[in-house]
């Protein structure tokens, strides 16, 4: 198994939107009342947007870099750990854009349309 360094801290802080809409999913879920308001599994949507806003950039989407802009845009009215928090996720898609680019399709050099047919 070959393990290749990614530049960067997309992947962490991926794993942490994942694992903070899983907290929140499971609060929504098991209709906890966080100060005055009750949550039910109709409040699970957010955190349901936040794993997926996780996992695309995790897995290094072009929609997923979009998707986690907003999330982080969003977490940064969290004031101060979600200030934090979506400022260095922005502040890393936007430096390391490159790594979520789609792979080119590999063109068939003349030598194989040669030999195939």
């Amino acid at each position: 198994m070959t393990i290749t360094k990614t530049p960067g801290l997309i992947t962490p802080i991926g794993w942490i939107y994942v694992s903070l809409g899983m907290a929140f999913l499971a609060v929504a879920l098991f209709r906890v009342q966080v100060g005055p308001v009750p949550l039910g599994p109709k409040d699970s949507v957010v955190p349901l947007l936040i794993i997926l806003a996780g996992v695309g950039a995790i897995l290094r989407k072009p929609w997923g870099r979009w998707f986690a802009y907003i999330v982080s845009a969003l977490f940064l009215l969290g004031v101060p750990i979600g200030t934090l928090l979506g400022g260095f996720m922005i502040y890393h898609l936007t430096i390391y854009r490159d790594q979520f680019h789609r792979p080119k399709p590999a063109v068939p050099s003349r030598r194989d349309d040669i030999a195939g047919g």
